[in-house]
């Protein structure tokens, strides 16, 4: 048996996972490190792919196994080779579309499999015009179904930083990572927390030190402080939550800032239809009184660089925003107000603009409260888009992260990647 670790990128998270799969079954395991040609055209890639492959079958003995392996390839099953292969000569799995996906692939060494490889090693050459996606190169070959299982366990499921953690939960053999938009952040994230959950022989998407969080609704900590932060996570994101609370706690210590954390949301705004994210201008104008600035951070946020103070952001202003990544102003998971009856009023006015809604029941329904901060804000009297913060300053998306950003922002990952991304930031910035 033979397992091919071929990579067109960096990846040791990649190379351990895979090692650690070959020893645990006594298979061979060759690495073969192609990582100079990363964002190289397709053709060069696949080229030499294939043609590793036809090389490697060639070189074993008739009837052997080999498992071809990318650097987006992800093993979480034990299952043997010859029982996957299960008598077929190949084994290729669709994953999220009618075509297989091409980071886990399973070959059985005969000739007929040779001679359907040399088609398409012959395709793939320069000069040919290649189809847009890789799988097409595999179409003759009969691929199995997405969410097929083989041993009780799926084959192959995919990861994004925007899917479902599906293989967190599911009896799973192997993950391939399919994200464009925040390929290898998410990538070294995913292997290091699966690799170090294996080796523990962790559940995963298990985070021990965030599952020590207090359970009470609410907790004040430094009480009294001119400086706020305000934070509300419910218990269907705590998993995420608790993580931001220890961080939050952690900041607001070091540097005497009163921290005020809802666990759910507080009895007397709670309708029993409303989520949590419609409640922040009533939280930021019940807080406000009582401190002369107030910070609302949403439960996705990291205190990156600790030393920094809040300070660094307030000076000579009375509302601190930064740009939103996306098309809105800025963005309202990290906001900070100056006590002025201004703000008073705003919160107020937004409040009475918000309770005219019939459904706040989602983050996103009636685009959202960012579109209510947004627009209350906008309308102000020396308001200058201009004038914002950079959210490369602060409020920086996750994908953006340097050492030396000072609060980082886990926008659009789903819940348990959230939670994944922020425990490997922290582990990150513990060793920076």
């Amino acid at each position: 048996m033979l397992v091919i670790s071929l990579f067109f990128d960096h990846a040791p998270g990649a190379l351990a996972n895979h090692r650690r799969y070959a020893r645990r079954h006594d298979y061979r395991h060759v690495q073969i490190d192609m990582s100079q040609q990363s964002g190289s055209p397709s053709e060069k890639r696949w080229t030499y792919k294939y043609e590793v492959l036809l090389h490697e079958l060639k070189r074993i003995e008739p009837g052997e196994i080999v498992l071809l392996l990318s650097e987006n390839a992800v093993i979480l099953g034990s299952t043997p080779l010859p029982t996957l292969l299960d008598g077929r000569d190949w084994l290729l799995s669709c994953a999220e579309s009618p075509l297989p996906q091409t980071d886990i692939q399973l070959w059985r060494n005969t000739e007929r499999v040779r001679r359907k490889l040399l088609e398409v090693v012959t395709h793939c050459r320069f000069g040919v015009e290649l189809p847009p996606d890789e799988g097409e190169l595999l179409r003759d070959f009969e691929a199995l179904p997405s969410r097929h299982k083989i041993a009780d366990a799926h084959v192959v499921v995919p990861a994004a930083a925007n899917l479902e953690s599906v293989w967190g939960t599911w009896s799973t053999f192997s993950v391939s990572i399919d994200d464009d938009k925040h390929h290898r952040r998410f990538r070294a994230a995913l292997f290091a927390h699966i690799n170090e959950r294996l080796t523990r022989n962790m559940p995963l998407l298990s985070f021990p030190g965030a599952e020590a969080c207090d359970t009470e609704p609410h907790s004040v900590y430094q009480p009294g402080q001119p400086i706020a932060v305000v934070t509300l996570y419910t218990p269907n994101i705590a998993r995420y939550g608790c993580i931001a609370e220890a961080n939050f706690k952690r900041y607001c210590e070091g540097h005497g800032y009163t921290l005020h954390v809802h666990r759910e949301i507080p009895s007397h705004l709670n309708d029993g239809k409303t989520a949590g994210n419609w409640l922040k201008a009533a939280l930021l104008r019940e807080y406000l009184p009582h401190h002369k600035w107030v910070f609302w951070v949403d439960a996705d946020v990291l205190f990156n660089d600790m030393s920094r103070k809040l300070e660094s952001i307030m000076q000579g202003h009375d509302t601190i925003f930064a740009r939103d990544v996306g098309t809105w102003t800025f963005n309202s998971g990290i906001m900070g107000y100056k006590r002025t009856q201004q703000n008073y009023d705003a919160f107020q006015r937004i409040i009475d603009a918000c309770g005219q809604l019939q459904d706040k029941s989602t983050i996103y329904v009636n685009h959202g409260d960012q579109h209510y901060f947004n627009r209350e804000f906008r309308e102000h009297a020396g308001f200058d888009a201009a004038h914002l913060s950079s959210f490369i300053e602060w409020n920086t998306p996750w994908s953006y992260r340097l050492p030396d950003s000072f609060m980082v922002h886990y926008i659009g990952a789903w819940q348990d990647n959230k939670a994944l991304l922020m425990d490997y930031d922290i582990t990150q910035s513990a060793m920076e």
